[in-house]
């Protein structure tokens, strides 16, 4: 999107769900980018979940695992997925777990199910199902 949004938790995301500053401007309401504009915070916010599973999964993935772990990292941040149960299951090998552990993060905010639909379908994803 283009013009500035509140998302799930009144947090102001623009463009691909970014949330941080856009060229040293805090995202407001009003606020347009350009497509190009988007584009770039895209690539940019997509590096630090790049480096997020290259730094912190020690197995192998698939393509499907890895698209659906980006997904999850983007959403929850890197923190987050560091203590997250879908880490410790995945670098122990256990992929159905993993799998199954991307459902514990549907909330947002007070809205307990709110992000239930994007984990079912992040955890099709890494499944090989999507």
């Amino acid at each position: 999107k283009l013009t500035a949004y509140p998302d799930s938790r009144g947090v102001w995301t623009i463009g691909t769900g970014h949330t941080g500053k856009v060229d040293g401007i805090t995202i407001h309401k009003g606020m347009t980018i350009t497509q190009d504009t988007a584009d770039r915070l895209l690539r940019d916010d997509l590096s630090w979940v790049e480096r997020c599973i290259a730094e912190r999964v020690t197995v192998s993935l698939n393509q499907n695992q890895y698209d659906a772990l980006c997904s999850l990292i983007f959403n929850i941040g890197a923190n987050a997925f560091t203590g997250s149960s879908v880490r410790r299951y995945l670098n122990a090998g256990n992929y159905t777990a993993a799998a199954d552990a991307f459902l514990k993060w549907s909330r947002a905010g007070s809205n307990p199910t709110i992000l239930a639909p994007r984990r079912g379908r992040e955890r099709a994803m890494f499944l090989g199902q999507g």
